[in-house]
């Protein structure tokens, strides 16, 4: 059987490669490396793939299961897979990094941080020690009310750690009867009742054909008042009618890590948004780097490599991924 090591094969991805050779013998063959896995693909019966044209998947006449090291399956040829029976295998080893990110950008949302650090930084001062009263005050979140739309691997990691702060934890999930994960307090299937007098509401919901623009401005309005952190991807939230609730005090606030608008390759420079989002004073930005981290890299290569090893033992792994569903 042979195997694809489609990705740059850095010291983590050798030992795990490694790993996999000595568990499994003569029984696979491995190649390794991205330019040598391309070449090879057509004869592959498993990969593991960053993103790969799919120009190599139609000559994959062979393949039998995907491997993707991370979450996101949008860049696949699902109806290509899904005609060939290709199981394709996903993971979630950024889990717990985009959840602490997703809480880091309601802290500074909250307590003010970065107009705090802005103006400290330009020699102006707020709080007592400047004889400023309530004006320089911020918001705690503990004992809040919070929404997560969503009920996944990173919304089960979020409401852990939003339990380090009592809140009361309230998840969205379209699917009404499945059992209530841990740290939920109740999952509801009505998103306007998920986040009915919710003080912060947490996107951590893929990008599907059922999440696009889910939460729209009828959405935003139900959840007045609130302070929105999206984690999961901008199209969840339809962009002019998150602009306008920003805009016009609808929403508290937001911290944003996902976008409408990526500067294109090559470059570095450019606005995250058609709508002027990220010059509004009320809005925590970062460029969608919740799930870099180091410690989701090794995840990631360790998850992955555990369900190709369980694969080849088993015929079978988990994370399997609906393509249909593109989740």
């Amino acid at each position: 059987m042979r195997i694809g090591f489609c990705v740059p094969m850095n010291k983590a991805w050798s030992a795990a490669a490694d790993g996999i050779e000595r568990e499994h013998g003569g029984k696979v063959e491995l190649v390794r490396g991205v330019e040598a896995c391309l070449a090879a693909f057509p004869s592959l019966d498993a990969v593991i793939a960053n993103r790969v044209d799919a120009s190599s998947y139609e000559a994959a006449r062979s393949l039998k299961a995907v491997f993707v090291p991370f979450v996101g399956v949008n860049h696949l040829p699902a109806d290509l897979l899904i005609e060939r029976g290709v199981a394709v295998f996903n993971c979630h080893g950024n889990a717990e990094s985009v959840a602490q990110h997703a809480l880091v950008l309601a802290l500074a949302g909250f307590g003010r941080l970065i107009e705090f650090h802005n103006d400290l930084r330009a020699e102006t001062w707020h709080g007592f020690w400047v004889d400023k009263g309530s004006e320089d005050f911020w918001h705690s979140i503990f004992r809040k009310r919070c929404a997560i739309l969503g009920a996944g691997a990173i919304g089960r990691k979020l409401a852990r750690l939003l339990k380090a702060f009592d809140c009361t934890v309230i998840g969205y999930r379209r699917r009404p009867g499945e059992p209530l994960p841990e740290h939920f307090d109740e999952v509801k299937s009505d998103l306007k009742a998920a986040v009915a007098g919710a003080d912060i509401v947490f996107v951590t919901l893929p990008l599907t054909d059922a999440t696009r623009g889910l939460v729209g401005a009828a959405e935003l309005e139900a959840m007045r008042g609130a302070f929105l952190v999206n984690v999961g991807r901008g199209d969840v939230v339809d962009e002019r009618a998150l602009y306008e609730a920003l805009r016009d005090g609808v929403l508290a606030g937001a911290g944003i890590d996902v976008w409408y608008v990526y500067p294109p390759k090559g470059s570095v420079k450019g606005a995250p948004s058609r709508y002027p989002i990220h010059t509004l004073p009320n809005v925590v930005m970062s460029p969608h780097v919740a799930g870099s981290t180091y410690e989701a890299v090794d995840l990631n290569i360790a998850q992955t490599v555990e369900n190709l090893d369980r694969w080849l033992r088993t015929g079978d792994a988990e994370h399997r991924v609906d393509l249909r569903a593109s989740y």
